[in-house]
């Protein structure tokens, strides 16, 4: 594994995939939003983009170094807490994009450098595509839509030599579990075998195991600490 780009890198999930590429050897080009990745390294870039917009996504594709890709993750993705009844068509549809369309045009932009290195494609999805989430409808929906992604994605893509899997985590310690309230928190731990949130770190090491895992694609892998038992 050489090339590795990573979306959603300022992230906590983002910073930690980052951080365990460097480790294992590879260059990572870095996409943020807003806030650069807090991290420095000789084989770390980084391109400032929204790639909600047409012309962020360009501009991620301007700023690859590399004409092969070995690994693509797409960590983008998020949203606020917000009930059923007091949920926007407007927020839904941002929701959409940001966790949905963005990881499925950026995969379809670099079709041709992870073609190149026969690469894989990690998605990041969520135990509430499963269980329905405390954040609302809008994640739970988008969450599960990037699962049926994953797999539709991994089947036609197959035959180019690339591998397209998902992992789910939740809850996990990050800016978005802080934001839920305690009592919210408190019963999703309860329900949890760990009773505990998972690290960023936890993610991290699960998103470059089965990337490198060359006989698997099309698979969601829960790493939330046992609160979806499937």
């Amino acid at each position: 594994m050489k090339h590795v780009v990573v979306t959603g890198a300022s992230g906590d999930i983002g910073t930690a995939v980052v951080a365990r590429a460097l480790a294992a050897g590879a260059e990572v080009l870095a996409q943020f939003h807003t806030r650069p990745p807090a991290l420095s390294h000789p084989s770390l870039s980084s391109v400032q983009a929204d790639l909600t917009r047409d012309d962020g996504l360009a501009g991620l594709v301007a700023a690859l170094p590399w004409t092969d890709v070995d690994l693509l993750v797409n960590c983008i993705g998020g949203a606020r807490p917000t009930a059923y009844a007091d949920l926007s068509t407007e927020a839904w549809r941002h929701c959409m994009r940001l966790n949905v369309e963005v990881p499925f045009a950026v995969t379809r932009e670099l079709l041709g450098p992870l073609s190149a290195a026969a690469g894989a494609v990690v998605n990041l999805s969520s135990v509430a595509a499963f269980t329905g989430g405390a954040f609302g409808p809008h994640y739970a929906a988008a969450k599960a839509a990037v699962v049926g992604l994953t797999r539709s994605a991994a089947r036609e893509l197959g035959d180019r030599g690339i591998r397209v899997n998902c992992v789910a985590p939740g809850p996990v310690a990050s800016s978005m579990t802080d934001s839920l309230p305690d009592d919210v928190l408190a019963g999703l731990l309860a329900a949890t075998a760990l009773r505990r949130v998972v690290t960023p770190e936890e993610v991290a090491d699960t998103v470059l195991g089965i990337a490198t895992t060359t006989g698997v694609t099309g698979q969601t892998l829960v790493v939330d600490g046992g609160r979806f038992l499937h």
